[in-house]
C-alpha cells in the first residue's frame, strides 16, 4: 500500500499588508490581459485573409468585402475552367492600398495587386487575373501564345483567297 500524499507546505506568503495595492495591482493584471486579447482578436482577424495587405497610409477599405470577392471570383472561374469538377483555386497575393497606379503584376513567383484606393471592380478584376495565372502556368501562357501566332498564319480569309 503507497503512503498518502503529502499536502504541499506553505513556506511564505506574498500577500501585501495593503489590500488596496493587491487590488490595484490584480486589476492591472486584468486590464492587460484583455487588451492583449483583444489586440490578438484584431491581429487574427486581418490575418485571417487568403492574402496579405500593406495599407501605409490606412487607407479606408472592407476586409470582409475583399474576402468576399476574393472567395466568389476563385469559385466562378474554377466553375467556368471544369463545371463537374472545379479545381481549388487559391491565388496568393500582396494587396497595396494607396499605391501610386492601379496595377496588377508579377515578380517571379509573387503576385501583386496596387490600388490607388480601395476599388471593388478593380480588385475582382486582378483575383481573377491572379486565379488564371495559378490554372495557367507562364509556360502554358506562352504556349498559348505561341498557337496563337501559328494558327493567325495558318488561316486565310476570304479577300486573301481572291487576291491569289
Amino acid at each position: 500500500m503507497e503512503p498518502p500524499l503529502e499536502r504541499p507546505t506553505r513556506i511564505f506568503s506574498a500577500v501585501p499588508e495593503n489590500s488596496t495595492l493587491l487590488a490595484l495591482g490584480s486589476l492591472l493584471l486584468r486590464f492587460v490581459v484583455l487588451l492583449s486579447t483583444l489586440m490578438t482578436g484584431v491581429v487574427l482577424a486581418q490575418n485571417s485573409l487568403p492574402f496579405e495587405v500593406s495599407n501605409p497610409k490606412n487607407q479606408k477599405w472592407s476586409p470582409e468585402q475583399a474576402e468576399k470577392i476574393y472567395q466568389s471570383a476563385c469559385d466562378l472561374l474554377a466553375r467556368t475552367i471544369n463545371p463537374s469538377n472545379p479545381p481549388r483555386l487559391h491565388p496568393r497575393f500582396v494587396l497595396t492600398l494607396g499605391a501610386e497606379h492601379d496595377e496588377y503584376f508579377r515578380e517571379g513567383h509573387t503576385n501583386a495587386i496596387h490600388l490607388k484606393t480601395w476599388d471593388p471592380s478593380k480588385f475582382a478584376e486582378a483575383v481573377v487575373l491572379g486565379a488564371v495565372r495559378e490554372v495557367l502556368r507562364t509556360e502554358d501562357l506562352m504556349k498559348v501564345a505561341q498557337q496563337s501566332l501559328a494558327l493567325a498564319d495558318a488561316t486565310v480569309s476570304a479577300k486573301e483567297l481572291k487576291a491569289r
